[in-house]
């Protein structure tokens, strides 16, 4: 919703209002052995409430989804999810080499 007001700032900022949402979803997953996943969704609004030139949006967004790879990158887990499954994988390939003797 937009709402017009003159507002006397003192300076020309040539701005926009608008506003912005946005909300995480996290959801629990299967764990792999000792190790804890979850999917994680970012879900965000924006109402510009007028044009905003695509050079200034290319610039702002990654700062937006910024917030994002951080999280990732704290709460990174590869080398263990990694380590989980090749245990799986020789496992399996132990199993079988049982079966075949």
């Amino acid at each position: 919703e937009s709402i017009d007001l003159d507002v006397d700032y003192g300076v020309s900022l040539n701005t926009v209002r608008g506003c912005s949402r946005g909300f995480y979803r996290i959801v629990n997953l299967p764990g792999r052995g000792q190790v804890k996943q979850c999917h994680c969704t970012l879900y965000q609004y924006a109402d510009a409430a007028g044009f905003i030139p695509t050079s200034v949006v290319n610039l702002k967004l990654p700062e937006s989804l910024g917030v994002v790879q951080e999280a990732i990158d704290a709460f990174r887990q590869d080398d263990k999810v990694d380590e989980v499954d090749r245990a799986e994988v020789a496992a399996l390939m132990r199993e079988k080499h049982d079966e075949q003797e």
